[in-house]
């Protein structure tokens, strides 16, 4: 996971800085640890809740969801009416409708304010705890 996120070239820019290879491998692997809990929090638990309010309006149960259903049983989707407004797409409730691209975005930039936060309050605490969990 480490290397599909973080490419030889950055991961030996980095090496020259800190010199250290356990150092640099450290200091990528925080990266990942903020961009994973950033994913998470904005993107993963935002999905999670939609699916259950879709599950809920259903009348989806954990039991449903369990069992095994037969092959002649099916769940008719509903298609989501949209608008698109210029290159923008939203919902009938007018919330926009994020591109997988926008939702990465998003995630990555929350990682970068949060790693900054640390780089520049040398929060050892912090660095301590994700350095533990490695």
């Amino acid at each position: 996971m480490l290397r599909n996120f973080f490419p030889k070239g950055k991961y030996r820019k980095l090496k020259t800085i800190v010199k250290l290879k356990k150092i640099a491998l450290t200091v990528a692997t925080l990266f990942l640890k903020v961009f994973v809990n950033e994913f998470y929090n904005v993107i993963w638990q935002l999905r999670c809740k939609e699916v259950k309010k879709w599950e809920h309006t259903k009348g989806i149960k954990k039991q449903d969801i369990r069992k095994n259903t037969a092959a002649h049983q099916h769940i008719a989707y509903e298609q989501i009416l949209i608008l698109q407004i210029e290159d923008d797409v939203y919902d009938l409730e007018r919330k926009k409708i994020l591109k997988h691209n926008e939702q990465w975005s998003i995630a990555l930039e929350k990682a970068r304010k949060h790693i900054n936060q640390i780089i520049i309050e040398g929060n050892r605490k912090v660095v301590k705890v994700y350095t533990e969990a490695i």
